[in-house]
């Protein structure tokens, strides 16, 4: 649950981290951009911070993973305001930004009209893509391009982010997204290998 943890082939034979495979997308033949949004490159860093030293945050390390694996272009969305550094304060923030169905203002707001392909990668918060994705998803046009969630949780899944996508994106080909929970995710083999099977299943 959010309340516990907040960051809850390419050619026909590819390889990801020395790991073989077939994909059923064969990504050559799209231009494939990544985008993603996470907790770590928008929140305030106390000077005491136990996320100080972290590299990447979940949902980053998974949108590098599939840039990598599909040549495609990686964008981070980050917010002008920042989410403060205590926990309970950014949960709050988190659930008044959803109820009020704000757009928090972003930074930049990358441009996708050179793809026909979008991963969207984003930790789930209150059920669903944190507000700033869908400040990104107002201001782009995804119309007719393939849109796929990356989902990183604590046990609760896609949650609606899928159903939300969808709504929010009627006239763009949404495929069935992935989800993998935050505590499995690293920049290792296991993990290289469920993004190497999500995208093995992936048929445009």
């Amino acid at each position: 649950m959010f309340k516990k943890f907040l960051a809850a082939g390419v050619l026909a034979a590819a390889c990801i981290g020395g790991i073989g495979s077939v994909y059923a997308a064969d990504f050559s033949n799209h231009k494939t951009a990544v985008v993603y949004f996470t907790l770590l490159q928008n929140r305030e860093m106390a000077s005491n911070d136990s996320q100080a030293d972290k590299k990447a945050g979940n949902a980053e390390v998974l949108a590098t993973m599939i840039a990598e694996a599909t040549n495609g272009d990686l964008y981070s969305l980050k917010t002008v305001k920042k989410y403060p550094a205590d926990y309970d304060e950014t949960v709050d923030m988190a659930q008044e930004e959803q109820d009020a169905q704000a757009r928090p203002e972003l930074q930049e707001i990358p441009d996708m009209s050179s793809y026909d392909t979008v991963f969207i990668s984003f930790p789930n918060w209150w059920g669903t893509y944190p507000m700033a994705v869908a400040t990104f998803l107002d201001n782009v046009d995804l119309k007719g391009k393939n849109v796929i969630s990356v989902c990183t949780h604590e046990g609760s899944r896609l949650g609606r982010s899928q159903s939300d996508m969808e709504d929010a994106l009627p006239d763009s080909n949404v495929l069935d997204g992935f989800e993998r929970r935050g505590g499995m995710i690293a920049d290792d083999a296991e993990t290289k290998e469920a993004v190497t099977e999500f995208l093995n299943e992936l048929q445009f």
